[in-house]
């Protein structure tokens, strides 16, 4: 069986689809040393720096395949059934394309296969959803011979919004990285602590953007609580350019200018510290079509508050906190009871552990590869 899987190789630091795509592969060569992978994308710009960026596990029966084209020409192609694409995959001699993210280009002869991480686009009326490419995400999931939900809640919005057949639809749940752990080295931590200069105590919150992050909420409820816990920090991990700059102005509304720290992006083997030092790890996005950030909160031992909407409580079970995040009351209350009941923090963080365990990228992998089998019968 060769199986081309689909990426999107980007410049900037990887945040939750690159993230699951980097696992995922890398769980597949753990499981899978004889059907083959080509990991294949397309584009134009920065191709040498792109290409450096693809993870490809050193084995014999994975391989890269790159074509220097410019993405938005062949994706209006394909979007208009004109089939490019699947001429170079048959040079390949493919069996199945596998997406992981969304995209799958016109096929007459190959299976296709399409990862969907969620259906924000559709369920939230915002801006930053008008651009065209989301319109296009109907036309992918019509094309698939099956589908991979990254969660229940992601397989019943297929069936909602795009009257998807459940028999289409797999569901298989994300790993978490390997990286993420409870560490028990206090001299460990103290010396992270330390080099980073990371303020403590502090709560802790991972975002990619300002507005689904939910973080001016965020900003409003650590005001609230701060006045009780005068020396408690905010910590935002994430791009500075998109998350600092849109806040400061917040910020200094509320005068909150050495409080809130931000460290930049920060990479799994740092990012597990940060985990492990927080007070609690707050995550009230208003939607995620799984959420690997309360995941890697819980397999550190971390307490974590997140919100009651979308895939979020499928994830964490009982082993979190679940508020309104658009209640900004609500977020605060349940910030104070856990910084204030030391009981409470050690029962999330146990129950956390345990919860984090049932989520694996081999099961994850294992899954997906009898998909492919299927799909070929």
């Amino acid at each position: 069986m060769r199986v081309s899987l689909g990426v999107t190789l980007q410049v900037q630091n990887a945040a939750g689809l690159e993230i699951w795509t980097k696992e995922f592969i890398k769980a597949l060569g753990n499981i899978d040393k004889e059907n083959e992978y080509i990991i294949f994308d397309y584009f134009w710009r920065d191709f040498e720096q792109r290409k450096k960026m693809a993870f490809l596990p050193k084995q014999n029966n994975f391989s890269l395949y790159l074509k220097k084209a410019p993405r938005p020409i062949i994706t209006y192609f394909e979007d208009h059934k004109i089939s490019i694409i699947e001429r170079w995959l048959e040079k390949k001699n493919i069996d199945i394309f596998h997406s992981t993210g969304y995209f799958l280009p016109y096929l007459r002869k190959i299976k296709a296969i399409t990862t969907i991480h969620g259906l924000d686009f559709e369920e939230m009326d915002a801006y930053w959803y008008k651009e065209p490419w989301y319109r296009n995400v109907p036309i992918y999931v019509k094309r698939a011979d099956s589908i991979i939900a990254v969660s229940e809640y992601v397989k019943a919005s297929l069936m909602r919004y795009y009257k998807i057949p459940q028999q289409k639809i797999c569901v298989a749940y994300p790993g978490v990285g390997e990286e993420f752990i409870r560490i028990k080295d206090k001299t460990k931590l103290n010396n992270f602590s330390k080099r980073f200069s990371i303020p403590s105590p502090y709560i802790l919150t991972v975002a990619t953007s300002v507005e689904r992050k939910n973080l001016k909420r965020v900003l409003e409820s650590y005001y609230r609580i701060k006045k009780l816990n005068p020396g408690l920090k905010l910590v935002i991990v994430g791009n500075k350019k998109s998350i600092q700059m849109p806040l400061v102005s917040e910020i200094e509304k509320m005068d909150l200018k050495n409080q809130v720290y931000f460290p930049g992006y920060i990479g799994p083997t740092d990012l597990v510290y940060f985990y492990n030092l927080a007070e609690v790890f707050l995550f009230p996005s208003l939607y995620e079509g799984f959420g690997l950030p309360v995941l890697e909160a819980m397999a550190c031992g971390c307490p974590v508050i997140t919100s009651n909407i979308s895939a979020l409580p499928e994830v964490v079970g009982d082993a979190a906190i679940l508020v309104n995040p658009y209640s900004v009351e609500e977020i605060s209350t349940a910030m104070e009871k856990v910084l204030t009941n030391k009981t409470l923090r050690l029962e999330l963080a146990e129950k956390g552990l345990k919860r984090a365990r049932e989520f694996s990228w081999k099961k994850n992998a294992r899954e997906t590869l009898e998909l492919y089998k299927k799909v070929l019968q």
